[in-house]
């Protein structure tokens, strides 16, 4: 049984209507970017992950990204996550912050116990959207989250369902 917490109280949440949401009208401060990390680090990940750098700002053609780096940051973590400002809803922000950190998590700590385990290192591109991504489908469920590779825009005007859209 999933321990009640924040996610699942902004994932079951009434969705604004979808005019206020065509109008991408969410806009987290840096400081509610990072409330929301900590809170997904630490109900879904079990506080596994380093808070990387992450920056809002415009993004062309995606929603978010996590830029792998090969040297540790600062920050603890071998990464740096990018979000587009604006969303149509906190809903789908949550949705694709989750997304990225498990991006983060393929590469601060799975790579490690996959060098460990096959003594070779990790290929870039087995970081993506393969086994060790989706075997965090049923950990994202239990909190009212949805695990995809990407979402689409008119599928979720039409049916208002992570996974249909």
């Amino acid at each position: 049984m999933a321990r009640p917490n924040p996610l699942r109280a902004v994932m079951s949440s009434p969705l604004p209507p979808i005019t206020y949401q065509r109008r991408k009208s969410f806009r987290p401060t840096q400081d509610e970017v990072e409330w929301y990390y900590d809170k997904i680090n630490y109900y879904v990940f079990d506080s596994q992950l380093r808070r990387p750098e992450i920056k809002l700002g415009t993004i062309v053609k995606c929603w978010g990204m996590c830029e792998w780096e090969d040297e540790l940051q600062p920050t603890g973590s071998y990464c740096k996550i990018r979000l587009s400002d604006k969303w149509f809803c906190a809903q789908w922000f949550v949705n694709t912050l989750s997304h990225e950190m498990v991006h983060q998590w393929q590469w601060d700590r799975y790579r490690f116990d996959y060098e460990t385990k096959y003594n070779k290192g990790m290929p870039r591109l087995s970081g993506a959207h393969g086994p060790s991504f989706f075997s965090w489908r049923d950990r994202f469920a239990e909190y009212g989250l949805c695990l995809k590779i990407a979402y689409g825009q008119r599928r979720w005007f039409k049916h208002q369902d992570f996974y249909k859209c």
